[in-house]
């Protein structure tokens, strides 16, 4: 074996020259979406993360900023209640009805039937439902919440139809032979990973403008028409629009034009690629077509299929590319023709259909100008810039109310505080003074402190009426005070004069007696 070059990196081995990337291999495209893609990210949402709104029977779901809105909503009862009682039922409800989108919304996703939001909004409200009314959302930046089609997405469905196109039998006879059959056999085909044939490939993300994506159903059907399908949640999918977006592809030119060599030495240019990619998926079109929707059953979804059949039909195969991306794609359209497990039990039986009528996921990668690409990527950029822009002022209406609700929420404190301080002053107030009233009645004699306590300024009509039964068992010096003090005490209670009972009038007039009045 020759000896490396100390200038040749570990990454070239076998090869003899560094992969090299230049303007000639840029490759500007349409990707025209003819179904519903869904792409996610691998986390569902609940409803403690979206509201719903209806508009006339047009129906949005929110992205919303839940903390901020809770930040804001600290003072309301109904709200408070339920984060303390951990009721999230009744939390999601209270969100649902009560958030302001116009404040607090992220970003918003039609939803293409009204029955998928009807059917989200009544799991939300059910309190005794099992649903967890989650929605499966669109890969999104982590920085900008923009969706975006993943260049790793397209790549490896390109890679699964070359894979397809080198392999004979190979793949499923090599695993057969042991567990790294697969492996080396792969190797064969394309090369060791430090020098993979498919690295002369790169695809970059596709930004998706807002507004482009749909909230659909997930429908699974099957080939027996009596039998239910899986239940599935709903999705966020990249639909068919008038709106085209724009993506790039980058090929190595190391070999003096853009393709990828294969350690065999065959050549993969575009135009031979896209040749692959187009038998490899209108086979798998073709062959899921007349197997599910040529029945009757399922016919709906064959006629709604014949536009998009026609288009496949009118594909130049090297200068569009058909492909199937994104979930709810099918085995057969992720394996190759001689190793799927097509033929074992439970697969190649259902298919996932967005909102009962169409398939997901098939696409065509179309040339364009460089020209078309720059116009059509700027629209796109505006677009998320425009929306950008709108969630920036949303943000600083949010961190309004937020402020506010603090100051609020500061105010509300202190007058607590000063009303608690406001309780204990008067609490040791009274404490005080009852000290100092049991003090001055500390000498007394029982009937004095009788006296004493009707004369005070906080007494009873009871221990008024206590003192009147005791009046007449005074001596006369006691029981003139005694009179004294319950005309003073029936004065304060209205007991003295006025409308009174006949009981009352006996017991004023034997009070005035005493008195001499």
């Amino acid at each position: 074996m020759a000896d490396r070059s100390p200038y040749q990196s570990r990454s070239f081995l076998g090869r003899t020259k560094p992969r090299l990337w230049t303007r000639d291999g840029f490759i500007p495209f349409r990707l025209e979406v003819l179904t519903p893609v869904t792409i996610g990210s691998g986390d569902d949402i609940s409803p403690l993360a979206y509201v719903i709104r209806n508009d006339n029977n047009n129906f949005t779901l929110h992205l919303v900023d839940t903390s901020a809105w809770l930040l804001a909503s600290q003072g309301k009862t109904d709200i408070s209640a339920a984060l303390e009682n951990g009721d999230i039922l009744r939390l999601r409800t209270l969100m649902n009805d009560l958030l302001d989108e116009k404040l607090y919304s992220l970003e918003s996703v039609p939803i293409a039937q009204p029955g998928t939001a009807q059917k989200l909004i009544k799991q939300i409200g059910n309190r005794n439902s099992l649903s967890k009314a989650e929605v499966q959302p669109f890969i999104r930046t982590a920085s900008n919440i923009v969706a975006y089609v993943p260049g790793s997405s397209l790549k490896g469905a390109i890679n699964t139809a070359l894979i397809d196109y080198l392999d004979h039998g190979d793949l499923k006879r090599a695993s057969q032979y042991n567990k790294y059959g697969y492996t080396k056999q792969l190797e064969e085909m394309f090369g060791k990973i430090n020098d993979h044939a498919m690295q002369a490939l790169k695809v970059a993300d596709i930004p998706i403008p807002p507004g482009a994506t749909r909230i659909v159903s997930a429908a699974e059907v099957r080939l027996e028409p009596n039998k239910q399908g899986t239940p599935k949640i709903p999705c966020e999918a990249l639909t068919p629009s008038k709106d085209v977006l724009y993506g790039r592809l980058f090929m190595e030119t190391s070999t003096g034009s853009p393709q990828i060599t294969l350690p065999s030495g065959e050549k993969i240019p575009f135009q031979k690629l896209s040749s692959i990619c187009f038998g490899f998926y209108r086979q798998r079109f073709e062959a899921e077509f007349a197997k599910f929707y040529k029945l009757t059953h399922l016919s709906h979804i064959g006629k709604a299929l014949l536009p998009i059949q026609q288009r496949i039909d009118e594909i130049n195969p090297e200068q569009e590319m058909l492909l199937r991306v994104g979930h709810y794609s099918h085995i057969e359209c992720v394996t190759v023709t001689d190793n799927a497990p097509v033929n074992k039990k439970g697969f190649g039986k259902t298919r996932t259909i967005a909102d009962s009528k169409i398939p997901f996921g098939w696409v065509i990668l179309s040339l364009c100008t460089d020209e078309e690409y720059r116009h059509g990527l700027k629209n796109v950029e505006d677009a998320i810039q425009s929306a950008a822009v709108r969630r920036e002022q949303a943000k600083i209406a949010r961190e309004s109310e937020m402020l506010k609700a603090r100051e609020e929420q500061m105010k509300l404190a202190q007058a607590a505080a000063e009303a608690k301080a406001k309780a204990e002053e008067e609490r040791r107030r009274k404490e005080q003074e009852a000290a100092e009233r049991e003090a001055k009645f500390a000498n007394l004699s029982p009937e004095e402190r009788s006296i004493a306590e009707v004369a005070a300024p906080e007494a009873t009509e009871a221990q008024s009426m206590a003192l009147f039964a005791q009046l007449t068992k005074l001596d006369a010096d006691l029981q003139k005070k005694a009179a004294e003090a319950l005309c003073t005490c029936w004065k304060r209670l209205g007991k003295w004069d006025g409308k009174l009972s006949k009981k009352q009038k006996e017991k004023v007039s034997a009070v005035k007696a005493i008195l001499g009045k």
